[in-house]
């Protein structure tokens, strides 16, 4: 959920594997946020930071 909100794939997998510190789940973790940001991206929906970011300015 992480990767598809943010975009941050690698952030997230780094995230969960030393917060469990389960490095056999690299591979499926890699995986699902493959999957996740694939989804994002094709719903159009714009990256969690960007619309924060461009509400911020729209009030400037």
């Amino acid at each position: 959920m992480f990767t598809g909100v943010v975009r941050a794939p690698l952030t997230g997998v780094v995230l969960v594997v030393e917060m469990t510190g389960a490095g056999v789940l690299l591979l499926p973790l890699l995986i699902a946020c493959f999957a996740a940001t694939v989804t994002a991206n094709r719903l159009g929906s714009e990256p969690l930071y960007d619309t924060l970011r461009r509400r911020m300015l729209e009030r400037t």
